[in-house]
């Protein structure tokens, strides 16, 4: 039970690796004094609280904000998703003016009879389109979710 609750307590902790081997140290204390005074694991722990409380105490205690990692994952997050929306849009436009009207050969003007295949069966530039929405759509929901946690 104690172990669980250190290890919780050291995931949660958003600080730097030497801050976080001393404060394992000090609960693993607080454990092995409470345990000579008559306390059960179950009594340190309710004590403590959860790992996320102790851990964000912790770190206020210490002076550190312990949101801003998070913060800065949703920021990353949400600029790499509007980075390949926009390129698949740019790359889906661009595929999109350089095409050859169907039916045409080559660069001719007039329609022919003639059919040339691709490689491919279906028009890529369908899935690009398709990459951009669903990189725009994933960039809207991690601006909503890291503006919803910046206003907490």
């Amino acid at each position: 039970m104690k172990e669980h609750y250190i290890q919780q307590v050291e995931k949660e902790l958003c600080l730097p690796r030497k801050m976080k081997k001393e404060i394992v140290r000090d609960l693993n204390e607080v454990f092995t004094s409470a345990l000579e005074h008559g306390e059960t694991e179950q009594q340190v722990i309710e004590r403590l609280g959860t790992p996320k409380e102790f851990a964000d105490n912790t770190a206020e205690q210490l002076g550190f904000d312990s949101t801003a990692p998070q913060k800065r994952k949703g920021i990353i997050s949400s600029v790499v998703a509007l980075v390949v929306a926009i390129a698949a849009f740019i790359t889906y436009a661009v595929a999109k003016i350089q095409q050859v009207p169907e039916g045409a050969i080559g660069q001719a003007d007039a329609q022919t009879n003639i059919q040339v295949e691709g490689a491919l069966g279906f028009d890529a530039s369908q899935i690009i389109l398709v990459v951009g929405i669903i990189a725009a759509v994933i960039a809207v929901i991690q601006i909503a979710k890291t503006i919803r946690k910046n206003r907490r």
